[in-house]
């Protein structure tokens, strides 16, 4: 029985594997982004909520935590956005990498620099991430340290 898919054919799908993969890894922290935006918002609400229905506690430390979320969720959404765009290039390089195997113009440079701009966006993307956890994880020390004072000082009062 004679194979369909000629020994070109399959060395295209070969090639064009290992960028499928990378977006899988794109759509793994997208998720995680997404996640992450999730709770922000959640906690956005509650201090919306808590605005509505006791507006006297939005203090210093309430509206410095909304300044947070605030920054916390742009730097989430670039994150979010340059992975998508990191992603579209990618599969326009994949189609490019097919395109090059069909036809007998070479396309080399425009894959490898289709390769490099969808890099850079993930880049960005990782960039973006690494700002967005590392502001949330200092605002979660300050108020681990702010805790810590308020029950020293309770302790001090027994």
């Amino acid at each position: 029985m004679e194979s369909i898919i000629t020994p070109n054919a399959v060395e295209i799908i070969q090639l064009a594997l290992a960028p499928i993969f990378l977006i899988v890894g794109i759509g793994t922290l997208v998720n995680v982004a997404t996640g992450r935006v999730a709770r922000v918002i959640d906690r956005a609400r509650w201090f919306e909520d808590l605005a509505r229905e006791q507006p006297a506690r939005i203090d210093r430390r309430a509206k410095h935590e909304i300044r947070t979320l605030n920054k916390r969720m742009r730097l989430a959404n670039w994150s979010i956005n340059f992975l998508i765009a990191s992603a579209l290039v990618i599969c326009f390089d994949v189609i490019l990498l097919m395109v090059n195997g069909l036809i007998s113009t070479s396309l080399d440079t425009a894959v490898l620099v289709t390769f490099m701009i969808s890099i850079l966006f993930l880049t960005g993307g990782l960039i973006a991430f690494f700002f967005e956890v590392s502001l949330a994880t200092a605002s979660l020390k300050i108020s681990a340290t702010k805790f810590r004072q308020i029950n020293d000082s309770q302790q001090l009062t027994k």
